[in-house]
């Protein structure tokens, strides 16, 4: 996808990895990059998406569920979900559009993430966007803890995944109770919802601080994301989990 400001700017991708606990390649992040044609600038996705029309952002939709198409048999081989960040603009495009949400249904691994900043997310059940996609799609809440909402969406069971905040992992890593204060929040978290991924893995110390059995998936910069040609790399387990 090409985009003109005052400088034109291409899409690219690459694939961040999420890791279960034992070390098995749970799920695939799509994250997009807006670089201009020499490479030497580039842009914040969130800023290019809020500068971008309706027709541009579906353009952009469309884009990323062909790449879901393209790579479907690598998804379903290796059973590995195909995650997809949505914020408010995309959302209403997906509801709206049935071409583009029919095309991004027809890949079953592929779920939607929304960020814990996502308009109302407070209002859980009230909210008809929320109501709306969860009827059609699997759902990750990321950011969890970032102080942007509160429980309301978790407590309503909307997000089959809870993707904890980076910034609050090392916050509770570096208390004194962190042993403590990270089994209760996750405890608590299960009992609405029994997928949960800790962000924010980027050294040695973070992962072993973990008990790999109380959560499903971890992320970090422990396990650097890759170009799309390079999905095969992503399956092998990292050397951490031997």
């Amino acid at each position: 996808m090409k985009i003109q400001f005052d400088t034109a700017f291409n899409s690219s991708y690459f694939c961040q990895p999420i890791y279960s606990g034992k070390g098995k390649l749970l799920a695939v992040e799509l994250i997009c990059r807006f670089s201009s044609t020499d490479s030497k600038l580039i842009m914040p996705t969130e800023l290019v998406l809020n500068l971008l029309n309706t027709q541009q952002l579906t353009h952009f939709l469309t884009e990323q569920s062909a790449w879901a198409k393209e790579n479907a048999l690598w998804f379903e081989t290796n059973q590995v979900i195909l995650n997809i960040s949505i914020e408010e603009k995309l959302a209403k495009i997906v509801i709206e559009n049935d071409e583009i949400r029919d095309g991004l249904k027809a890949s079953p691994f592929l779920h939607l993430s929304l960020n814990e900043s996502f308009p109302q997310l407070s209002e859980g059940k009230r909210n008809s966007q929320l109501m709306a996609l969860k009827s059609d799609f699997t759902l990750w809440l990321d950011g969890f803890g970032s102080g942007n909402a509160n429980m309301a969406a978790v407590f309503d069971h909307i997000f089959s995944w809870v993707k904890l905040d980076r910034g609050l992992f090392w916050e509770l890593y570096q208390g004194e109770n962190f042993t403590i204060v990270l089994p209760s929040l996750i405890r608590n978290v299960n009992r609405f919802c029994r997928n949960i991924v800790i962000d924010g893995l980027d050294n040695a110390e973070h992962f072993d601080a973990l008990n790999k059995s109380e959560i499903q998936g971890m992320k970090g910069q422990l396990w650097p994301g890759v170009e799309p040609g390079e999905l095969d790399h992503l399956l092998r387990i990292p050397p951490q989990f031997h």
